[in-house]
């Protein structure tokens, strides 16, 4: 099963998207034609794992989606993602390549872990040095989600990574032919992306999340800076044109401004009732759609078989 988007046309008009967390499970469902992108549904339940197979049964009945495809999106605390110097090997060999490498960087034998990577692109780092992403899945993990998505009626046609689902948001907001950033904070940590059209550049996560922040955000601000800063710096593809915030499930008007004010980069919010005019979820309110974004994206997903 390959675990990453690829950003190819797709042949899979309707796909849902899915993420499940230890407090409950986010589904969206986006239909595509060659003239629009559509987003019919997304809905987020609040349940423990036990009873997760449960509610999303429901979901799949209450909507008549028996035997959709379904890409599931990790949660970042399930999955392992390391930034390395690219083996010296075609690209069909690589991923055997690669597990060689991240051997000694896991804790567990490679037997039981699911490994894939996704090269940067050629111009990253300046041309310097081929870098490639690699993540690392446990396979017991990988059969508990094809139990859960297989027993609700489901079918799992992939795995993806928050990084990817991200990369597939930009896409639909317009990343082609500027570098543009997006960036999700989390009350523990957060991640900021960077692509230029289909190409992922670069992924790096925040450690001072909301919680840490508290009333002072300006640490967090500086690491997010830094990041940016890097992104200028060592990769050579310039300025980033558009910073776009992910909506928060709480106090994401005062981190808006405190980002705008501190930020030397164009920072807009990213609204799904903006992303799909028209469309069902109009109302929307950030809460929920923070609750929602990964699986929407993840539901943007495009490859053919």
């Amino acid at each position: 099963m390959r675990l990453f988007s690829r950003g190819k046309k797709t042949k899979t008009v309707g796909l849902l998207g899915l993420e499940t967390s230890l407090q409950g499970i986010a589904v969206a469902h986006v239909h595509r034609t060659p003239d629009a992108v559509s987003l019919l549904h997304c809905e987020y339940r609040e349940a423990a794992r036990d009873r997760q197979h449960e509610e999303l049964k429901a979901l799949v009945g209450d909507n008549g989606w028996q035997g959709m495809p379904v890409n599931l999106l990790l949660h970042p605390s399930l999955y392992q993602i390391f930034l390395l110097e690219a083996a010296d090997v075609p690209p069909a060999e690589l991923r055997d390549a690669m597990r060689w490498r991240v051997k000694d960087m896991i804790g567990e034998p490679l037997e039981q872990v699911v490994i894939d990577c996704f090269s940067l692109p050629e111009d990253a780092y300046r041309g310097r040095t081929r870098m490639v992403y690699c993540v690392v899945l446990g396979k017991a993990r990988v059969a508990e989600y094809e139990a859960l998505v297989s027993q609700a009626g489901l079918r799992l046609s992939s795995i993806d990574i928050t990084e990817m689902a991200f990369r597939n948001l930009g896409l639909l907001v317009g990343a082609e032919g500027i570098n543009l950033a997006l960036l999700r904070l989390r009350t523990s940590e957060g991640l900021v992306c960077i692509q230029n059209g289909a190409d992922l550049y670069m992924a790096r996560h925040i450690e001072n999340g909301l919680a840490r922040a508290d009333q002072d955000l300006s640490n967090m601000t500086l690491e997010i800076q830094r990041s940016l800063d890097y992104f200028e710096s060592q990769l050579g593809k310039g300025y980033i044109s558009r910073l776009l915030l992910l909506p928060m499930k709480q106090d994401g008007e005062r981190t808006r401004e405190a980002l705008m004010r501190d930020l030397a980069v164009k920072l807009q919010r990213l609204d799904m009732r903006e992303l799909f005019p028209g469309q069902p979820q109009a109302e929307l309110d950030e809460s929920l759609q923070a609750f929602c974004m990964g699986a929407v994206g993840a539901a943007l997903r495009q490859e053919i078989d």
